[in-house]
């Protein structure tokens, strides 16, 4: 089944890999080095993605509770030099709610996209938590995207709700009579939500 997988780096080497995100540094990461300058005021710093691991960088850290939204973004902590992570059980934005839920309040601060949806500030502000946002790095559409015959296409896979989006400025719509798979109940949410827009 010809499948075409839209997210940074495709994990099936027999899929056709079009990536329709690109990650890049910010013009100003003035805000940035602030926050991480004062990082030891936070109770917790919580990284979302590998990116913003690798935009954050090494982290020097003494009464901080470095938390990850997953295996992945763990092992790019552990990268960077950051040993000791506490990793949530459920690797999306509701299970990283679920995980402070069960925490002493305090300080978060969030390292992430400007694109990063409002679910999980929101919830923890909701929990009683005191949350910061930071962009580490920019979510934006490849300059040149590559664009494929989808007459040849019998599935595609969104790796995020920016993919959808790119996907639709590039092709003018989400395609019907193809296989639509998503990664994640965030991205899934959202295309269903697209898709009862048309």
């Amino acid at each position: 089944m010809p499948t075409l997988y839209t997210g940074l780096t495709s994990p099936d080497a027999n899929y056709i890999h079009t990536p329709l995100i690109e990650i890049v540094p910010v013009d100003d990461d003035t805000q940035l080095r602030r926050a991480i300058a004062d990082i030891d005021s936070y109770d917790y710093v919580l990284f979302t993605s590998r990116y913003a691991a690798k935009y954050v960088g090494a982290l020097s850290v003494r009464h901080t509770r470095i938390v990850s939204i997953g295996r992945t973004t763990t092992k790019a902590l552990h990268q960077i030099g950051v040993e000791e992570v506490y990793e949530v059980e459920e690797d999306n934005s509701y299970g990283v709610v679920s995980w402070f839920s069960s925490q002493p309040h305090g300080r978060v601060l969030i390292p992430r996209s400007n694109l990063a949806l409002p679910i999980i500030p929101e919830g923890l502000r909701q929990l009683g938590f005191e949350v910061d946002c930071i962009t580490a790095y920019n979510n934006r559409m490849p300059e040149h995207p590559k664009k494929v015959n989808l007459d040849e296409i019998d599935r595609i896979v969104f790796t995020s709700p920016s993919t959808i989006d790119n996907f639709i400025r590039l092709y003018g719509a989400l395609p019907e009579k193809k296989e639509l798979v998503t990664r994640g109940p965030i991205t899934e949410q959202y295309l269903q939500t697209i898709l009862k827009q048309r």
